[in-house]
């Protein structure tokens, strides 16, 4: 699963005057995917941090967990889906982040950002992303803090 977000996505006119004046929004841009992956690694332990309340594990996987030694939270087992949100890659315009977690040809992190296509598996987003892929208030204001404070160190 990928998430790309662009300039025009979440800036303020002022502060995408001031990216595209910048020697180089490498560096603002990759500190907005920071935070983006900094949000979604630890939505996994801060309910606060999810765009929605996630919906609680039905009986059969809260017993096949169990025997696992896995106990009974929702995405959490080994650790390897939290720890799997990255920057994909930067450009000059864009930073993608997402997971490389995947279940045969199926990403995991889309299943259960978004829920399983046949209803089965409900959507616990992680990434903090609504499901129109807009960025949650806290997610935007952390953006934006870390394209300033970016912006403000390329000024020194």
């Amino acid at each position: 699963m990928q998430i790309k977000v662009s300039k025009r996505d979440i800036l303020t006119p002022d502060l995408a005057a001031r990216l595209k004046r910048a020697r180089s929004p490498r560096a603002a841009l990759e500190a907005m995917g920071l935070t983006v992956v900094s949000l979604a690694q630890r939505a996994f332990t801060s309910p606060s941090l999810r765009p929605q309340a996630w919906a609680p594990l039905k009986p059969a996987t809260l017993k096949r967990k169990a025997a696992k030694g896995y106990g009974s939270k929702p995405l959490i087992a080994e650790g390897v889906l939290a720890q799997s949100p990255r920057i994909v890659t930067v450009t000059d315009r864009t930073v993608t982040v997402g997971s490389d977690r995947r279940v045969g040809s199926h990403s995991l992190a889309a299943i259960h950002q978004l829920g399983s296509t046949d209803g089965r598996v409900p959507a616990r987003p992680f990434f903090p992303f609504d499901k129109n892929g807009r960025p949650t208030d806290r997610a935007k204001r952390n953006i934006l803090a870390a394209a300033r404070r970016a912006l403000a160190l390329e000024r020194r």
